[in-house]
């Protein structure tokens, strides 16, 4: 695919990762729908940023807990820029919640916005597209998915992989689903801002080092430009992931 002209719908936009990537796509020539769920001053600064470089963007406010709010997101879309060529879900929450305190409005709310979303933005590419209309699903993931001590999270990006895979069954040849799971890019946004990042304990993996966010917007747009890897993981973590 030539992500030029390509309309891409990227979730959680407005910061962190989901900025870089909505930033990667927008120097692509991509035009980027900036979705974002309470960040409205970040979501149009990434907006501005976008179209600083002569691509369109918009943004677009949605709470993925909501499935009228997703429908109307996908909708949005397309109205205002076209069908959604490239999906990006980079929205989630985690919770740092354990086993015995997980209660069932926080595991229901992690799989609204970790997985229902996600399906049912895919849904609606699916609809939105036509038959012979060429498609990318990245989805972005965690390097570790069996996580004690954020319970609902962990197992709601397994989930996720298993969406991928199906997905990318059902929605081939011209659409190609993958995923991309992240080990240490940034410190997790629960972390206090002021507290110094050599006291934060991260088990950095082989690479020895953090990842950094054109790192991982490049295994992006690698996937966005091959149409042949389909249902995969890029492990973009360090080498974690065999340790």
């Amino acid at each position: 695919m030539d992500p030029n002209g390509k309309v891409a719908l990227v979730t959680g936009a407005g910061l962190r990762v989901g900025r870089a990537l909505a930033l990667a796509l927008g120097d692509a020539g991509c035009r980027v729908a900036v979705h974002y769920g309470r960040s409205e001053t970040d979501a149009q600064e990434t907006a501005s940023l976008i179209q600083s470089m002569g691509s369109q963007a918009v943004t677009i406010q949605a709470d993925l807990e909501d499935a009228t709010q997703v429908a109307a997101l996908a909708a949005a879309v397309e109205d205002q820029l076209g069908p959604i060529e490239i999906l990006v879900n980079n929205a989630s929450i985690f919770d740092k919640v354990g086993l015995d305190d997980v209660s069932i409005e926080n595991w229901d709310r992690h799989f609204a916005i970790n997985v229902r979303a996600p399906f049912l933005l895919a849904q609606a590419m699916q609809s939105q597209l036509t038959s012979d209309s060429p498609g990318k699903i990245i989805s972005l993931n965690d390097w570790r998915t069996a996580r004690p001590t954020r319970f609902a999270y962990g197992v709601t990006k397994t989930a996720v992989s298993g969406l991928t895979r199906t997905l990318a069954l059902s929605m081939a040849p011209n659409v190609q689903a993958n995923e991309i799971s992240l080990g240490a890019i940034l410190p997790p946004s629960d972390i206090p801002t002021d507290r110094p990042r050599n006291e934060i304990e991260i088990d950095l993996g082989p690479a020895d080092r953090m990842g950094s966010l054109n790192e991982v917007a490049d295994a992006m747009m690698m996937l966005i430009k091959n149409d042949f890897i389909t249902g995969e993981t890029v492990n973009v973590d360090g080498g974690r992931h065999i340790q």
